[in-house]
């Protein structure tokens, strides 16, 4: 017996314990850019190191404008004024390996801002939604990233996706189907007590020449618990 695919013992494994969720700190494992005209784009661009011609070549944003505010947006955006702290980063793939369980599931918009007359910088932090109810649960294996979900009321786990995936400079994760060319860029590190951490970035940049700029990331986060056997 499975449940779209979950075999019957690994849902009994699911099941055998209650969920446990863990409240986060609002920036937990995030690094901002320095909130001055000096820093500001210098930190930002410290990240560009990490980026490959394979990733950049994923990254097609729109442009437009409404109402004489010029708008750029991606998703999913590998270059993000907030990212995942470099403390992270995944020194060995085979240390991911194996099942994971849901211990925060909540999307959070982060804003920063500058007016120019007079000049000042603006940060802003707020969690937009916070899933506490829904089970989801993540098998990787060295090149598969199984995805699985339950909603509450829900007898049983639905596939949310299986992709293949590959790891990039330690810090991001690629999921693919038959070609990388379509691949989606998120996320990837472990904090300090194992917990897997996944941040998918939606990214929009708006502005009025001479008046104003805003840099908005709205970040998807799951952090899982590896399951014991």
């Amino acid at each position: 017996m499975t449940s779209c695919g979950l075999p019957k013992e690994t849902v009994q494994r699911i099941e055998s314990k209650p969920k446990e969720m863990v409240e986060f700190p609002i920036d937990y494992c995030n690094l901002f850019p320095t909130m001055t005209s000096q820093l500001w784009d210098k930190d930002y661009n410290n990240y560009e190191r990490y980026l490959t011609r394979e990733i950049t070549q994923t990254q097609m944003g729109l442009a437009y404008v409404d109402k004489g505010v010029n708008i750029w947006w991606c998703y999913p955006s590998a270059r993000t004024h907030v990212q995942l702290d470099t403390a992270t980063m995944i020194k060995d793939n085979s240390t991911i390996i194996g099942d994971w369980r849901i211990v925060c599931n909540r999307t959070i918009s982060y804003e920063d801002s500058v007016s120019y007359n007079p000049l000042k910088f603006y940060r802003r932090s707020k969690i937009i939604r916070d899933n506490k109810e829904d089970e989801l649960f993540l098998s990787l294996t060295a090149d598969k990233f199984n995805l699985y979900a339950k909603e509450k009321g829900k007898s049983s786990f639905k596939t949310i996706t299986k992709k293949n995936y590959h790891i990039i400079s330690k810090r991001y994760l690629m999921l693919y189907g038959l070609s990388k060319a379509g691949a989606a860029i998120s996320f990837i590190g472990l904090d300090k007590e194992g917990r897997l951490i996944v941040n998918a970035y939606y990214v929009q940049e708006r502005k009025i020449k001479g008046k104003y700029i805003v840099y908005q990331a709205t970040m998807t986060q799951w952090i899982f618990k590896r399951m014991e056997s």
